[in-house]
């Protein structure tokens, strides 16, 4: 299924520090990723309007179960705007979402990321807090999995894509 386009272009190369993002979940909470130091971060961008973004979401919800003692993080950044902003508690809990959902993320959020203009995108984040990986579109298990357990394999092994493009988008 194609990802939902937004409104800017995807970047290709992220400068070598850590991203800066600060969002508040739905308690009010803010979250950076600055916060999750010394883990593996797996940051989705996603709405509750997405339907490729409902295809992906069971993966998230099981690496979180899977991977979260062994110190991988998911974050769910929510792209839903004031129309659609109150559907996150039934998507959240249809989903099993059991990690933080950060509310009010932008294309502009994304665009620092470097994962451009599509929902979904998720980028991965190693425990320096450094994007190792980004997928934009729909992740698929394989995809998720492949990056998660080089990552925790102390990066051994030959390294899955830096950047998969599944957005049906095409490339310049």
């Amino acid at each position: 299924m194609a990802a939902l386009p937004l409104s800017l272009p995807a970047q290709q190369e992220m400068p070598g520090r850590p991203p800066e993002l600060g969002l508040r979940d739905s308690g009010g909470q803010q979250h950076s990723l600055a916060d999750y130091h010394e883990k593996i971060v797996i940051l989705n961008f996603w709405a509750t309007w997405c339907i490729p973004c409902k295809n992906e979401m069971p993966v998230f919800s099981e690496v979180q179960r899977r991977y979260g003692p062994e110190g991988v993080q998911v974050l769910a950044a929510s792209l839903d705007d004031s129309s659609t902003k109150q559907y996150v508690p039934r998507f959240a809990h249809s989903y099993k979402m059991d990690f933080p959902i950060l509310l009010d993320a932008t294309a502009d959020h994304m665009q620092k990321l470097g994962l451009g203009e599509v929902a979904p995108s998720t980028a991965f984040l190693d425990r320096d807090g450094h994007i190792v990986f980004r997928i934009l579109g729909q992740a698929s298990r394989s995809d998720v999995e492949s990056r998660v357990q080089w990552l925790l394999g102390n990066r051994q092994g030959t390294a899955p894509e830096a950047l998969l493009d599944h957005s049906g988008k095409k490339k310049r």
